[in-house]
């Protein structure tokens, strides 16, 4: 392939990247979604709907779509474990979807929608939505249990979303004994601060050491 040619097909993606964000802002309004940095959003009831549309890699004919829920009260329960409630309490929303730094969803597998050429993406992007509020229908947990319990159910649970929703629940004996089996394995939790000194399951023994009256 020449140097021209590379061009001519960067410039098609970069025209079929810009038609599924408008398509995708401009529909997902009109079924009730938010548009922020590039993911859709919505809440309902006490759960945070995110749904990322892309072009599938490999395939110029079709769309991506990733799609993720969970209870912002994990976030919350996130920040306040790790030290930056304040800090998060000056952001948007939206910081829920975008941010670095708050709990991971329960992520759905991903799939795609076929284009029929430029003009189909508006039709593709209504079946991703189309699809994404079927799995939203899929997916109702009215409680952060609820939510633990389905997480817990995963191949290969989330263990710092299963004791961020232990912590909501006030569960704490059964949180910090998850989080001292955790740490004695070597495992982080995934966040860390103090430039890597400091991981989010040390932090995490902390809350929940202060809740139980004990000394660490």
């Amino acid at each position: 392939m020449t140097r021209e040619e590379e061009k001519i097909i960067r410039a098609q993606e970069k025209l079929l990247e810009k038609a599924i964000e408008k398509a995708c802002r401009e529909i997902g309004k009109r079924r009730g979604w938010k548009t922020a940095r590039g993911h859709q959003y919505r809440v309902r009831n006490n759960l945070l709907d995110v749904l990322m549309v892309m072009p599938a890699l490999f395939d110029s004919h079709a769309l991506k779509a990733d799609f993720y829920c969970k209870p912002p009260v994990l976030d919350e329960m996130y920040w306040e474990v790790f030290h930056m409630a304040e800090a998060a309490a000056e952001q948007p929303f939206s910081f829920h979807v975008w941010g670095a730094f708050t709990a991971r969803g329960l992520r759905l597998p991903s799939w795609q929608e076929r284009l029929s050429g430029p003009e189909g993406v508006e039709s593709a992007v209504e079946a991703v939505f189309d699809r994404a509020e079927v799995l939203a229908a899929e997916n109702v947990y009215p409680d952060p249990a609820a939510f633990r319990a389905r997480l817990e159910a995963e191949e290969r649970p989330q263990i710092l979303g299963v004791i961020l929703c232990l912590l909501c629940e006030e569960n704490y004996p059964r949180a910090m004994e998850l989080i001292e089996e955790n740490l004695a394995q070597g495992e982080t939790g995934g966040f860390s601060r103090e430039g890597g000194r400091r991981s989010i399951l040390e932090d995490a023994r902390d809350y929940c050491a202060a809740r139980l009256g004990k000394t660490v």
